[in-house]
Order: C-alpha cells, then structure tokens, then sequence
C-alpha cells in the first residue's frame, strides 16, 4: 500500500477494523481501493503490497461483506463502497452472527441449567393475576419454533413481549398463531399481523398460551369475572398437546383479520 494511503489511518482505526471483523489483508484492499476508487485484482495487490496469489480470496471476502461491488468484464473491475454503505453492511452481518451464537449459547446452556435445578412439575395450579400473567410471558419466552396464544384482549406488558417473541420466531421462520376476542380492537390486531397469523372469535374462557407443544397455560373464569385470577400450567406432554388441539379447532372456526 502506498506511504500516503497508510499514513491517512491512525492505530486506532486499524484497531477498529479489526474489532469489525476485517483481517489485515481486507483492511489493506479495501483501503486501497478507496483511495484508488477502484480498481483491477493487480492493481489492488501492487496498491495494497498484498501477495497475487492472495488478493482475489481477499477481494472475494470483501464483497461478501458489502464492502465491495464487483463488475463483470476483462479484466474485472472492484469497487468500493462507501464506508457508511460498508459500515451498515457489517453491522448486520455481525448482528446476524451474533443472534445465531446467542441463540446457540442459550439453547446450549439452557438444559444444564434446568437440570441442575428443581424438577419442574408436570402440572400446578397458579394463583393471583401479576402469578399468571408471569407465567405467560414466561411460556411465551420460551417459545422457540411455535407459539399459539389465545386471549379475549392483550395487556399492554404481554404484547410487548408478544411482539419481541414473534419476530424472533419469525426470523427462526417458525409459526405464531393468535387468536383475539373482538374486544381486543382492530389495531391490536393489524399490528400483531404483522409478524404472526392473527384470527379472531369470541372467547369463552380466560385464555392460554402454548409454545412448541412444550409447555402450556390455561387461563380460567370463575363465573362472574371478567379477569382471570387462576391459570393451569403444564409440560406433560399429553396435556399439551390437547390443548394445542382445542386450540387447533378453535382456530378453524375463527375469522381472518382483514388488513
């Protein structure tokens, strides 16, 4: 690489480019290339001191993770993104490859976690509205592939944390199913249709949520109420998949929300 084009970046940004995932060989082409505005896989490599035999997996590298454009003739021509256009570009890799190692981390440790603990019963009875409403969000979180929620209407920290489940379920392409009440409102359920498939009927009972046909939590009505104040959690199998079930045929006779 040229004296001038070395002497424009400091240590520190040599830092930072390594930090944002970039070997010495990509730093040192793609700098090249912006001083140049481009150029051919020999000239970057006289540009950029980096060896023939090396600077098209590098060029090829660098396209892979936007900082590049790449135009098709003889020879081929590269050119450089602009830093702020590259920058997003290695943002969202970086955001994509730390997702996944996340959701590795977490699905990796989770058992040994839950083994190490007290068995979780099949089956328990929960009392108190803050006890069950904790319990669907907790339900909810857990989901990893499917979540099935049936409510009359949405509290304002359930959909919260609805809207957060469902977008990461949908990145993972899975399946959220939500039935509503009429109660629920027209914008509530416009704005969850967004990320899940949203149908609405009337409810006769509290609610409940199932995720994975894993664990599951009935919401009851005592007579009278228009609030649940007891749920049912489970994580028998048999259990859940009943209630997945009866949610299934609920579901079927149900009306698809009109965008």
């Amino acid at each position: 690489m040229s004296d001038k084009a070395s002497s424009l970046l400091d240590q520190k940004a040599w830092t930072a480019m390594k930090r944002i995932g970039l070997s010495e060989y990509e730093a040192k082409a793609y700098i090249a290339l912006l001083s140049r505005r481009g150029g051919t896989a020999s000239e970057i490599s006289a540009a950029s001191q980096i060896p023939i035999s090396k600077i098209y997996d590098t060029l090829k590298s660098l396209e892979r993770k936007g900082l590049l454009k790449a135009e098709r003739g003889r020879p081929m021509r590269y050119i450089p993104e602009h830093p702020q256009v590259a920058s997003e570009s290695l943002r969202a890799s970086i955001e994509r490859e730390l997702q996944s190692d996340l959701e590795v981390f977490v699905s990796s440790l989770t058992p040994i976690y839950e083994g190490g603990g007290p068995e979780r019963p099949d089956l328990w009875i929960i009392r108190g509205e803050a006890s069950l409403w904790r319990s669907v969000k907790d339900v909810m979180g857990r989901a990893n592939k499917q979540l099935s929620l049936v409510l009359p209407s949405i509290p304002a920290e359930i959909q919260q944390i609805l809207i957060s489940t469902a977008s990461l379920i949908k990145e993972r392409r899975g399946v959220v199913r939500i039935l509503l009440g009429p109660q629920a409102g027209s914008k509530t359920a416009k704005t969850l249709s967004t990320l899940a498939e949203v149908r609405v009927r009337e409810i006769s009972f509290g609610g409940g949520v199932i995720n994975d046909i894993s664990e599951a939590v009935l919401l009851l009505l005592a007579p009278g109420e228009n609030r649940p104040q007891v749920a049912i959690y489970s994580a028998h199998l048999s259990l859940t998949a009943i209630a997945q079930a009866y949610f299934n045929i609920l579901w079927e006779h149900s009306e698809e929300v009109k965008i």
